[in-house]
């Protein structure tokens, strides 16, 4: 598996407790020891997240994000049509991201009553 024929989903490290969340969804461009470059659409969200629409989505474009800043990367069908898919929600507090075939989890609910 070549890495960069993979969409990635990456979420980054907050440095404080009020931060907001940042999750990265696209294609690495290049990867090295010290940053990827990932061609990817933007989703950050607070703590209090109810519908699609308390997440900010950020357009399609190139990003430089510092290893140091990634805290996790799950790789994911190189089909997956990061560029033009939605937001949805889920069972469960769960939303996610959907190209019509595949759903990628953004975000879910910490609170147990959801569940």
């Amino acid at each position: 598996m070549n890495a960069k024929e993979c969409v990635w989903k990456v979420r980054s490290v907050k440095s404080y407790p009020e931060a907001k969340n940042h999750i990265f969804v696209g294609r690495p461009s290049e990867i090295n020891s010290t940053y990827v470059l990932l061609k990817c659409r933007t989703f950050h969200f607070g703590k209090n997240v109810n519908t699609v629409r308390d997440i900010q989505v950020g357009k399609v474009e190139y990003r430089i994000i510092p290893w140091s800043r990634i805290e996790i990367v799950n790789v994911l069908d190189k089909d997956f049509d990061y560029k033009s898919s939605q937001l949805s929600m889920g069972e469960k507090g769960q939303i996610n991201l959907t190209d019509g075939s595949r759903e990628v989890l953004i975000y879910i609910s910490n609170d147990s009553r959801v569940f």
